[in-house]
C-alpha cells in the first residue's frame, strides 16, 4: 500500500521519513557514489521542504518503509529545471498540470530483484493514482541507466525528452510520462495489480486545484472505475533508482 506524506500529517509517518532519508543515504550515495548533501546518515537536499508531498510503500501501516518517492510541482523549483536543463531539447515541460517525480528509492533490506521491480510498478500506480485525483496530465523524472529501460516499458505512455548524458559514474535521462487511465490500466495488467494501491489520507478529504498540494488528496483516487477496489498483490521492494 502507499501513503501520501506531506505537511498536513507528516508528523504522523515523523518515524517513515527518518527512514526513508536513510535509504536514500544508503542507495544514492553509499551504493552509487552521487555527491549530494548528507546530514548525519540523512540524505536530504533543498528539495526536502516541510510542504514537500512524499509517496512512501509499506506492507502494512505500522510495517517499515519498503519505498519513497518525492513529487514536486513543476511550477515551483525542481531538479529538471535547477539542474538537467541539458537533458531536454527544448524547454523543459512545466506548468500547472505537470508534476516532477524524483527521488525513487527502495529499502536496502529489499534484496530480490523480482520484488524491487514489482514495487516499482506500485510505486508507478500510486504516482498515476495521486495524480489523475488531481488532474494532472504528465509528469517528467530524470532516470539513471537502471532505471530508464523499465521507466519507458512499464505500461505507461513514457517518452524521453533528450540525449542520455553522463552524470558522474553513471548516465541519466529526462523522461515525461502521460497521465491517463489507460496509461494506469496498463501498468496495473504489467504488474499483476488488481486495484488503487493508494491509501487516502484519514482527515476529510476534498478534491483540490492542482496547484495544491497533492497530499490533500481528491474525492476520487482511483479514476478506473471498472477495475476492483481491492488491495494489490504486494510482494514490495526495490532498488531501482532515480535522481
Amino acid at each position: 500500500m502507499i501513503f501520501i506524506v506531506n505537511a498536513t500529517n507528516r508528523l504522523r509517518f515523523a518515524a517513515d521519513l527518518l527512514q526513508m532519508h536513510r535509504h536514500r543515504k544508503a542507495a544514492f550515495v553509499d551504493v552509487l557514489g552521487w555527491d549530494i548533501p548528507v546530514v548525519d546518515d540523512f540524505e536530504i537536499d533543498r528539495y526536502d521542504q516541510d510542504d514537500t508531498t512524499y509517496l512512501i510503500a509499506k506492507r502494512e501501516a505500522h510495517g517499515s518503509v519498503l519505498a519513497s518517492v518525492r513529487l514536486l510541482p513543476t511550477v515551483k523549483a525542481h531538479l529538471m529545471i535547477d539542474l538537467f536543463r541539458d537533458a531536454c531539447l527544448g524547454n523543459a515541460p512545466r506548468g500547472p498540470q505537470i508534476w516532477e517525480v524524483s527521488r525513487f528509492c527502495a529499502s536496502p533490506a529489499v534484496r530480490s530483484r523480482r520484488d524491487r521491480v514489482q514495487l516499482f510498478g506500485e510505486i508507478v500506480c500510486g504516482v498515476m493514482e495521486t495524480a489523475m485525483a488531481h488532474h494532472v496530465k504528465r509528469v517528467t523524472f530524470s532516470a539513471n541507466t537502471a532505471l530508464l529501460p523499465i521507466s519507458l516499458a512499464c505500461g505507461w505512455d513514457a517518452q524521453r525528452l533528450g540525449p542520455t548524458l553522463p552524470d558522474g559514474n553513471d548516465r541519466l535521462t529526462a523522461v515525461s510520462a502521460a497521465i491517463d487511465e489507460q496509461g494506469l490500466r496498463r501498468v496495473r495488467h504489467r504488474f499483476g495489480i488488481a486495484g488503487p494501491v493508494v491509501q487516502l489520507p484519514s482527515a476529510s478529504v476534498r478534491d483540490q486545484d492542482v496547484n495544491d498540494d497533492p497530499a490533500d488528496a481528491a474525492s476520487n483516487i482511483d479514476p478506473t472505475a471498472t477495475e476492483a477496489r481491492r488491495p494489490p498483490a504486494s510482494p514490495l521492494g526495490s532498488q531501482l533508482s532515480a535522481s
